[in-house]
């Protein structure tokens, strides 16, 4: 099936309800958007599971700090509210 959808001003689109459903994501959820740049074409998918999408996730590398330091300073800088 084809649908069709606009762009926005800030470039956004709206992804209609019948894809939402069948692809069971809401408000808040992760989609991958593939590029294949030679065929003017992208493909949406949604993670099958927690891990698909958690492998995407890039992580900083840690830049000299020292852990023990850091959460030092969070227990002093920072307090649980009750």
């Amino acid at each position: 099936m084809t649908y069709s959808t606009t762009i926005t001003q800030k470039g956004q689109i709206t992804i209609p309800k019948p894809i939402r459903d069948f692809l069971a994501v809401k408000e808040g959820h992760r989609l991958f958007i593939e590029l294949e740049k030679k065929k003017r074409k992208i493909t949406i998918t949604a993670p099958s599971d927690f891990l698909d999408f958690a492998r995407t996730i890039k992580v900083r590398k840690n830049k000299g700090v020292d852990p023990v330091k850091a959460r030092e300073y969070m227990e002093t800088h920072y307090y649980e509210p009750r």
